[in-house]
């Protein structure tokens, strides 16, 4: 007979005995069979992160392991077990200042800074056009960080680090009207509530190499430093030009103070970098108007204007009257412009030709003004022989909505093609923004400011 439950069941020396014949104590239950199922999920799971872990110790330039450790990142960051991380620099440039508010999250497998956001802000003039008036300059730089503030919570103001770092610009004034402007703008670092790491005007070098750590980072070459572009950064003061060397010749035949140590990655690398102080496209521009001028001159002439109207510009508080030569036109144009060049010595790195290049700034907005780029086209890849070709055409045909692109595309290809030496049908990455983040060298010095 069956029991009300429906199961026989009979006791054999104390144990007990199911209806099929089997040991009732040895037959896992429901909870046993749940809890080795847990445990095995356990176990897989540290070998993966075992092996995960080894990998990104042992390869870390590989990249799969670049993949898992932005997996890994973002993931724990969407939990919010990666506390962020700010970080503000102001760019002093020679046209405008920006702000640039950093926020980042620090990978807690190989303790590297991830980039999550930006804030960008511009104001115009520069702070260099100020220099008899250093408290309106200072109130510029006071209304960028006003806009920091509010992407950036205020419990953690005091520990977020800032800096002003200021470029061609003033280093182009006299010392005491760039010493009253820094001055005055320090003041206004120390009053911000953030953790004021410094006022000062950049160094040519932190200038190259923050671009190329730009750059590279964006782009996901720093972790593959031989196969990392080479940085052309073109302001309105200077361009620079920053890469990592392959080559062994290039070490022994370029000037030894080119060649600069750095920390990429933690790793010690050598860098090829410098700056021409003069060939920003502004003082390049003043420079190839007054070629052949007295030297205080405010009425300049250059085969460089075409139209046959003369123009006013204003450069770091002078306004020229440009007046066009009795010969303009390209050809004209082009030999001021190698003058200018072969006056400050570029150095004809043979190396650079061979490499990827990453060029930015007025690279790019010159490009966009020329229609090599199609209008808010952040990115693209150009050839040098459209530069020569634009600058051609608005030499021969001018543009009364942009009086000086004749003389701006002569000077960009001649420095590409006279200056670096590349090749007409060479290849040029142009960035504006790379993954919506701004090409300037400001991400660089953030990096800086976070790690030391």
């Amino acid at each position: 007979m069956s029991d009300s439950s429906g199961i026989r069941r009979r006791r054999v020396e104390g144990q007990n005995i199911d209806e099929n014949g089997e040991d009732e104590d040895t037959n896992p239950t429901h909870g046993e069979r749940i809890d080795k199922s847990f445990t095995w999920m356990v176990l897989v799971l540290g070998v993966v992160t075992g092996i995960v872990v080894g990998m990104v110790q042992l390869a870390p330039e590989h990249q799969i392991s670049m993949s898992l450790v932005r997996l890994g990142d973002n993931f724990l960051y969407s939990l919010g077990l990666c506390h962020p991380v700010y970080a503000v620099v102001l760019d002093a440039g020679s046209t405008g200042s920006r702000v640039l508010a950093f926020t980042f999250s620090r990978n807690p497998i190989n303790h590297q800074l991830v980039l999550k956001d930006e804030l960008w802000r511009e104001v115009k003039p520069g702070l260099s056009s100020f220099a008899t008036d250093p408290q309106a300059g200072a109130d510029t730089i006071e209304q960028l960080l006003a806009m920091a503030k509010e992407r950036i919570p205020e419990s953690a103001w005091s520990e977020v680090p800032v800096t002003l770092m200021a470029t061609a610009g003033l280093r182009l004034l006299p010392q005491d009207e760039s010493e009253a402007l820094i001055s005055a703008v320090r003041n206004v670092l120390d009053n911000s509530g953030f953790r004021n790491e410094g006022v000062d005007i950049m160094s040519e070098l932190n200038e190259g190499v923050f671009g190329w750590m730009t750059v590279n980072y964006l782009l996901d070459q720093l972790h593959l430093p031989r196969k990392s572009y080479v940085a052309l950064d073109l302001g309105g003061g200077s361009t620079q030009i920053t890469f990592l060397p392959k080559y062994q010749e290039t070490l022994d035949r370029s000037p030894d103070t080119f060649f600069h140590p750095i920390q990429v990655l933690s790793n010690k690398q050598t860098l090829y970098s410098h700056s021409y102080l003069g060939l920003g496209l502004m003082a390049a521009r003043e420079a190839i108007f007054k070629l052949g001028d007295p030297e205080e001159s405010l009425d300049v002439v250059t085969a460089c204007l075409v139209g046959g109207n003369s123009e006013k510009w204003r450069f770091h508080s002078k306004e020229y009257t440009v007046v066009p030569d009795k010969s303009t036109g390209y050809e004209f144009c082009m030999l001021e412009v190698q003058k200018v060049l072969d006056s400050l010595g570029i150095d004809k790195c043979d190396e650079v030709p061979t490499r990827k290049i990453a060029a930015f700034s007025y690279f790019h907005d010159r490009a966009i003004d020329a229609g090599i780029l199609p209008p808010g086209q952040m990115t693209g890849v150009v050839t040098v022989q459209q530069y020569l070709d634009s600058a051609k055409s608005a030499c021969t045909t001018p543009d009364p909505d942009q009086p000086f692109l004749c003389v701006d595309l002569t000077f960009i290809s001649a420095l590409l093609h006279h200056g670096y030496r590349l090749a007409a049908d060479a290849k040029l990455g142009l960035y504006k923004e790379i993954d919506g983040h701004q090409t300037s060298w400001a991400l660089g010095a953030a990096f800086s400011l976070l790690e030391n």
